[in-house]
């Protein structure tokens, strides 16, 4: 199985932010609040059956807000979700 570095994450992100920073890209619009949400566990692609749920971008945006904000607010694995539905819409976004 295919691991990956907690360092080479790091490194990742920060070329993510470098790379809206030199396009200067200071904020994303996101055009409509509502996506779906595939649970990890129907992510293979011969699942029979998907459920699908709800999630709310400007959901996810706030409590990030909220994270970043209260430094004794502990940081969750929900809060990796909420990172990678904003990632997705920029990447929308910027690159329709």
């Amino acid at each position: 199985m295919k691991k990956i570095k907690v360092d080479t994450l790091e490194k990742v992100f920060f070329r993510i932010i470098e790379k809206l920073k030199f396009e200067e890209i200071n904020e994303v619009e996101l055009p409509y609040e509502f996506y779906r949400i595939i649970p990890t566990d129907s992510w293979e692609v011969y699942k029979e059956s998907v459920e699908v749920n709800i999630g709310s971008l400007v959901d996810d945006l706030e409590e990030l807000e909220i994270l970043t904000n209260d430094l004794e607010r502990i940081c969750t694995y929900v809060d990796f979700d909420r990172v990678s539905s904003l990632l997705r819409i920029i990447s929308q976004v910027q690159n329709p």
